[in-house]
């Protein structure tokens, strides 16, 4: 009975788990504790593995060998489970150091105890090391390589750019990771769950002393249950950036900050019951530290016969989601910029002022001269913070970004620019047309939203009316009505709402304008006034 309960055990470890043990078990983890000898765990499985710890080390000391692997990989949680789980079941001592003289009779009853338990049974104390200790092991393990626990990696994700929300299908239990937007979902079996991002209330998280760190999340399980969530991060592990970082979960009209998360080198990991809107916050006094970012480039193909063209050069932090900055440029200048595949990656640190130079020696201009990167507002404002302007056509050039009165470079990149379409068309077969076709009449939907959006910012006042009517034309899906639900600020509702109608075209435009005219014509004939 007690074998065949190892074996179950076992069966559930990987081959790199029990590498992974076996190497951390064979260094010098605690002083004063020798480790196991390499040439007697190289070739074991796990559970002679077991057989050397308990030998060698005994019961408490294997357990203080794992408290402290679990330590040093930073999954503090865990390591004070294994400790408090331990204390109650008065099983093993305390983990930490050897106790002080004037603590012996308290250290003596409990060594009695351990006596008593062991003579019981030697097997019963390493099968409780098998379930209790590595199953903690096995549980990091699971946390900081969320692979392992999916080796078929069957997911499907589809973005449904309708809804501007992903769909994340997962085949069984396990912990799956987004090869899109860099999220992974701990799987209680098969699973599906839509998300998208939603704009933060910076307003609401300064008044408790924090800003954004990354996208805020909302999500929808349409099928199966999720039990723990990982959220990408951008903060350099070593820097300490980690210690300021905790989650914000954003319900209808509350906002609470967890801090019980568990932090790797990429992702905040946090056990969840129940899905609404997550996403990580950091400390808004904490110190300044570097932290990975991307330079994206957007390039505006040169005008001919000018053949002026503009290199939009963005500063972000490595979470943002490079899907909807690429989306959002398509929105605003249609195919008119190209989005430049480059190396992205580096390291900058927030606030700091940059400068970007380039080895042209044509006529060209960087705007402006130097400019500081603000990480927490690169959540939804995708602006650029450089602009190179060239005034001839440019087949390649080599860019540096530098810190404002540094040496060094933080990111140096050889870039090739595509060629202009003129060129494209003229490889082309066929006649060319004799003329551009003729525009689509003008809508005085289009108009009105056009000339009066930052007035509507401001004015609109109730929207369910106008977003119900919306939705019953089909300008609005569920999804996009719940985006604007979820804002709490009337302006940022209503900024919500004008790029979802700018970006679906005129049509949606005088959808718009025909609801308002019917739920508010005051408004309406006021604005109107104002241009006639």
């Amino acid at each position: 009975m007690q074998g065949s309960l190892l074996q179950v055990t076992l069966m559930k470890l990987s081959k790199e788990m029990r590498k992974k043990i076996n190497l951390l078990q064979s260094g010098n983890l605690l002083p004063g504790f020798p480790p196991i000898p390499d040439s007697q765990l190289r070739y074991a499985n796990l559970e002679v593995t077991v057989d050397k710890m308990v030998q060698i080390l005994g019961p408490e000391e294997a357990v203080k060998i794992t408290f402290r692997i679990l330590r040093d990989m930073n999954l503090h949680n865990i390591a004070d489970e294994l400790k408090r789980e331990h204390i109650r079941n008065h099983a093993l001592s305390c983990l930490p150091s050897r106790p002080l003289s004037s603590e012996r009779s308290k250290q003596e009853e409990i060594e009695e105890r351990i006596e008593v338990n062991l003579s019981q049974s030697l097997t019963d104390t390493k099968e409780q090391l098998l379930r209790n200790v590595l199953g903690k092991v096995d549980q990091a393990m699971r946390m900081t390589d969320p692979l392992q626990t999916s080796p078929d990696n069957l997911v499907t994700e589809v973005y449904e750019e309708s809804r501007g929300a992903y769909r994340f299908k997962c085949p069984s239990a396990g912990l799956f990771p987004s090869g899109v937007t860099g999220l992974g979902f701990g799987m209680e079996g098969e699973g599906e769950v839509l998300y998208w991002t939603v704009p933060w209330d910076r307003w609401l998280l300064a008044q408790r002393g924090k800003r954004p760190a990354g996208p805020l999340f909302k999500f929808t399980c349409l099928k199966g249950s999720v039990c723990q969530l990982q959220l990408p991060h951008c903060e350099l592990h070593s820097n300490g950036g980690c210690d300021f970082l905790s989650v914000a979960h954003v319900m209808d009209d509350t906002l609470e900050f967890i801090r019980d998360v568990q932090i790797t080198d990429k992702h905040v990991i946090l056990n969840i019951s129940g899905f609404s809107a997550y996403g990580i916050v950091r400390e808004d006094d904490s110190p300044t530290v570097p932290i990975h970012a991307l330079v994206l480039l957007f390039y505006k193909l040169p005008v001919v016969p000018k053949k002026r063209s503009i290199l939009n050069v963005l500063l972000l932090p490595r979470n943002v989601m490079i899907r909807e900055v690429q989306e959002e440029w398509k929105r605003r200048n249609g195919d008119q910029e190209t989005y430049i595949e480059t190396n992205t990656h580096c390291q900058l640190i927030p606030k700091q002022e940059y400068t970007l130079s380039t080895d042209l020696t044509d006529e060209h201009q960087i705007r402006p001269k130097d400019a500081a990167f603000v990480d927490f507002e690169s959540y939804e404002n995708y602006i650029p913070t450089f602009q190179l302007f060239l005034q001839t056509v440019v087949e390649q050039v080599d860019l540096l970004l530098k810190e404002k009165d540094g040496a060094e470079s933080v990111w140096d990149r050889l870039v090739w620019l595509p060629v202009s379409p003129t060129e494209i068309i003229s490889t082309a077969s066929g006649p060319l047309p004799v003329g551009p076709p003729a525009n689509p009449p003008t809508l005085s939907g289009e108009d009105f939203i056009t000339k009066h959006r930052v007035k509507l910012e401001e004015c609109m006042g109730e929207l369910q009316p106008i977003l119900l009517k919306l939705q019953d034309c089909k300008v609005l899906n569920n999804v996009e009505r719940e985006k604007i639900d979820n804002i709490s600020s009337r302006i940022q509702r209503n900024k919500a709402l004008l790029d979802m109608i700018m970006r679906k075209g005129p049509r949606a435009q005088e959808q718009l304008y025909q609801a308002l005219k019917k739920e508010d014509p005051y408004l309406v004939e006021d604005l109107e006034e104002e241009t006639s």
